[in-house]
């Protein structure tokens, strides 16, 4: 079953598992301690990473439709893999930045292109209705795997600086060899009998209309980026509510344990209906916010935070899987998905300052209520745009 293509689904359950930094909460203690670079230098590295997304999420799904998903995926971990030895062989600045740079600039090449390649697959197999029941599992299996792994491997770094991130170029290197493994999908159920990228994406906004495709993409776009910042003053607002840090690791685990459970059921809200499927993501975003700002109470406040993850790090599946429902036979998959990708990067140039300026008024929980308030505003106005040119 290994060799066969029923075997993709296994193999892509492990890359879910082995192509992350299992050192990832030790790269900035590293880089400060070992590499004695200052929190400016981190910016720096953080921004320019940034940057690199921007630019290469897009062309780089293009490319993989080009060039191939599965050479794609396996040139992808390849560099994944050479990301982790800058950290190793040179633990400064120079080689914090080449590190980021390499491992993001690598992982646009499997972003949208590994989801495309499993559609494909299960097109193949005759289970293409399948995919977010399939891709719900194997998330599940991903965040089982990378919650034992990021627990375990940085103790090491007790033994020896350098033993994690040695450990993670390993668990990259897995990652690389079972992508080398994976196995073509042999039927292409496309319509078209040309494949070219402009024509095709005539065909998405002839059948869809433009504004009720960009719609879908802003939807998903703002709602993501306001998911994704959510968490980044989680334990400044636990401070300043008097939950201890002891806890803060703790509740990182449950998030992502409860989330693990989340992504075996997420199918069964690709299966709502799309215009109730966008007020859930929606009342599920704002409400949790608004929820934080309601009360000074630590148990309630830990409780919004987790909800945070456990919806947040399966969603994805569901617009992808409506995405891949809407536009079956389309060859560029890996295209149109890295612009799906793309539309949170664009929409984290203003989000995240929104939630910066309504803390600065507020203080952390308040401003946590009208981060809420402003997003459930603006995402409603959006959503009614997709429903009314839905409509027409």
């Amino acid at each position: 079953m290994w060799n066969s293509l029923e075997g993709n689904i296994a193999k892509y359950n492990m890359l879910r598992i082995f192509n992350k930094r299992v050192f990832l909460p030790l790269i900035a203690v590293y880089l400060v301690g070992v590499g004695q670079i200052t929190v400016a230098q981190l910016a720096i590295i953080s921004s320019v990473t940034a940057l690199v997304q921007i630019i290469l999420e897009i062309p780089t799904g293009y490319l993989a439709d080009k060039w191939g998903h599965k050479n794609s995926i396996v040139f992808g971990n390849f560099i994944l893999t050479l990301s982790v030895l800058p950290y190793i062989f040179y633990p400064n600045f120079w080689g914090g930045l080449s590190a980021s740079v390499l491992y993001f600039g690598g992982y646009t090449f499997c972003s949208g292109t590994m989801q495309a390649f499993m559609h494909e697959t299960l097109l193949s197999l005759g289970r293409g209705r399948d995919y977010a029941r399939v891709m719900g599992k194997s998330q599940s299996y991903g965040l089982l795997g990378n919650v034992i792994l990021i627990s375990l491997v940085p103790l090491t770094y007790s033994l020896d600086q350098r033993l994690p991130f040695i450990i993670g170029f390993f668990c990259l290197f897995i990652s690389f060899l079972v992508a080398t493994s994976l196995k073509l999908p042999t039927k292409r159920e496309f319509i078209h009998e040309e494949h070219n990228v402009k024509k095709e994406f005539r065909f998405i906004f002839k059948s869809s209309g433009v504004v009720v495709l960009l719609a879908f993409f802003m939807l998903a776009g703002i709602s993501t980026s306001g998911f994704n910042q959510a968490t980044v003053y989680s334990e400044l607002t636990f401070k300043s509510v008097g939950v201890p840090v002891f806890y803060y690791g703790f509740i990182l685990a449950v998030g992502s344990l409860l989330a693990a459970v989340m992504g075996r059921y997420i199918h069964r809200l690709a299966e709502w209906p799309a215009k109730k499927f966008f007020i859930f993501d929606i009342l599920y975003l704002c409400l949790a916010l608004i929820l934080i700002g309601l009360t000074k109470n630590p148990l309630v406040i830990i409780f919004a935070f987790i909800l945070f993850p456990v919806y947040n790090r399966n969603r994805g599946i569901v617009f992808e899987s409506r995405l891949f429902a809407e536009f079956p036979a389309i060859k560029h998959k890996s295209t149109l998905i890295s612009v799906l990708n793309f539309f949170p990067i664009l929409n984290n140039l203003w989000v995240p300052f929104l939630l910066t300026y309504w803390i600065g008024v507020f203080g952390f929980t308040v401003g946590y209520m009208f981060y809420g308030l402003s997003l459930l505003g603006v995402l409603f106005s959006v959503f009614l745009v997709y429903k009314f040119s839905k409509r027409n």
